[in-house]
Order: structure tokens, then C-alpha cells, then sequence
């Protein structure tokens, strides 16, 4: 008697659904406001320019190449001159300023690498936002068209060309560092692996001093 109602389970309020929907509707909600966040962090990641619009990066390319056209005119017709002028009549110091143009930039990127995974981040920044803006600089400084036409100081002159030639030179010179690490370091020495950024930066140093050597004898005679 009254065995049919052993094997009945007891049902819950609201027909046995309701724990369910609880359990899964905080679930979804965890899910969206997950993928939520990795949204933001992905579009946190994308730098200023990827965040444009198609229309403003096409207006910020075009305003790019008039403005580095600009400067390039304005540098070497303008400010290149005018400092030569004034530091014309001292050799060494005509030179080294002249060269600083452009060879300094390599310089700068050197005492990054050097000091990038000792320094302070905020040092690090301010370092790499020096040479990004000393290799704009350097890159203006490359001697195309009229440019070759302007007279300077020799000193002077020597100094600005061995620095903008130098520019001109990096992808030869990468490919000689790379020769000589491969011959040097890797075969003779038994060295595996590539260079340290300390290394990198100290190469750099080296690249930036050949090159005011460069400008202070070869170039002058």
C-alpha cells in the first residue's frame, strides 16, 4: 500500500526549473562581461593611429609626408645654414655639431638599449621619446634634391653629411654587424644566440663615433 509513491521525487517550487535558470543566468552574465573586458583590453592594445577612423588615417598619413616635406625644406635651408653660420670658424666643435644632426640619433638609440632593462620605466620612456624624435630629425636630414646644393662650412659640411650618409648606410651596416657577429662570435668564439640589448646599444655607440671619425678625416679630404 501506497508503494507508487516511493519512487517520486520531491519537485521544487515552479515546476523544478527554477534553480536551473539561477544557476545558468549567472554563467551568462560571467561569460558577456568576460568577453566585455577582453574587448576593451583588445582595443586598449591597438595604438592611437589603429583607432582611427579609415578617412582620419588617410589624413594623417597625407598630413605626415607634407609636414616631413616641409621640414626637410625648412632644415636644411633654414636651420642647417643658420647654425653653421654660427659655429663655422671652430673645426671641432663645427663638426661635432653638424654631426649631431643625424649621427647623434644612433647615439641615442644606444644609450636606450644599454639602459633599457636597468633603468626606470619612466627614465626608459623619456630615453626612447629623445631618440624617436632625434631620428625624425635624422631622417629629414638625408640629402635628396636641392640639398646637395647647399653651401656650408667644410667642417661643418663634413660633419652633417657623415651623419646623413649614415642614415643612408644602415642597412649596409646592419648586414656587416651581422656578418661580423656570425664570424666573430658565433664560429670562432662558439657563442650561440644574438646579440644583448646592451650589446645592440654599444654597437650602436660604435656605429655613431665611426661616423663622426668618418666626418672629422675621410670625408674632409
Amino acid at each position: 500500500m501506497g508503494g507508487g509513491k516511493r519512487g517520486q521525487r520531491p519537485v521544487p517550487p515552479g515546476g523544478g526549473t527554477g534553480s536551473t535558470t539561477r544557476t545558468r543566468a549567472p554563467r551568462a552574465g560571467a561569460a558577456r562581461s568576460a568577453a566585455a573586458q577582453a574587448s576593451a583590453q583588445a582595443a586598449a592594445r591597438k595604438n592611437w593611429f589603429n583607432r582611427q577612423s579609415g578617412l582620419a588615417q588617410t589624413g594623417v598619413v597625407l598630413g605626415g609626408i607634407a609636414l616631413a616635406v616641409a621640414g626637410h625644406f625648412f632644415l636644411w635651408y633654414e636651420l642647417i645654414p643658420a647654425i653653421g653660420a654660427l659655429v663655422g670658424r671652430v673645426p671641432v666643435v663645427s663638426t661635432v655639431t653638424g654631426w649631431l644632426f643625424a649621427g647623434g640619433a644612433f647615439a641615442a638609440w644606444g644609450v636606450v638599449a644599454i639602459n633599457e632593462d636597468t633603468a626606470r620605466p619612466a627614465t626608459v620612456k623619456r630615453l626612447k621619446t629623445t631618440a624617436w624624435s632625434w631620428t625624425a630629425v635624422a631622417l629629414l636630414c638625408i640629402p635628396v634634391g636641392r640639398a646637395q646644393t647647399v653651401v656650408l662650412p667644410t667642417d661643418y659640411w663634413a660633419g652633417v653629411f657623415a651623419g646623413a650618409y649614415g642614415i643612408i648606410a644602415t642597412p649596409l651596416a646592419i648586414g656587416v654587424v651581422a656578418l661580423l657577429w656570425w664570424l666573430f662570435v658565433t664560429k670562432l668564439a662558439g657563442r650561440k644566440g644574438e646579440p644583448t640589448k646592451p650589446q645592440i646599444g654599444w654597437i650602436c655607440v660604435a656605429y655613431a663615433t665611426l661616423l663622426l671619425v668618418w666626418g672629422s678625416t675621410l670625408l674632409r679630404t
